[in-house]
């Protein structure tokens, strides 16, 4: 009888460790989409560039079901403050990002995570 117990938790387990495939392609769409709304306002910092600096940024921001950016947080800076400040900026100016999925939403709220790179055009890895 215990070993039932313990194969029926585990399968519970199972069911609800994470989103399914149709989940999990609608997570990776809504990303693509945010991250082609965000693309649309980058720029290249005029003063890094006319220096040659390059540099990431990875950065985890929260947006909130209507898509609005409600917190960002950087993680890593591998480069010039510019590049920081360039990030946030895009952030607080591309509000609202495309709203995420419903079923993605913790508390009202979706975090996603993403590098930044910047990289003059003559030096950019292709």
């Amino acid at each position: 009888m215990t070993y039932s117990w313990i194969a029926i938790i585990l399968i519970l387990c199972a069911c609800a460790s994470g989103p399914s495939p149709e989940q999990r392609a609608e997570q990776r769409v809504w990303k693509q989409q945010v991250f082609s709304h965000l693309s649309r306002l980058k720029s290249y910092p005029r003063q890094a560039r006319a220096q040659g600096l390059a540099g990431q940024v990875e950065v985890e921001f929260t947006v909130d079901a209507q898509g609005r950016v409600v917190r960002q947080r950087i993680l890593r800076n591998t480069g010039s403050a510019l590049f920081v400040q360039a990030v946030q900026t895009w952030l607080s100016s591309a509000s609202p990002l495309p709203a995420p999925p419903p079923w993605l939403l913790e508390g009202g709220e979706a975090r996603v995570r993403a590098p930044f790179v910047f990289c003059p055009e003559r030096h950019c890895p292709e």
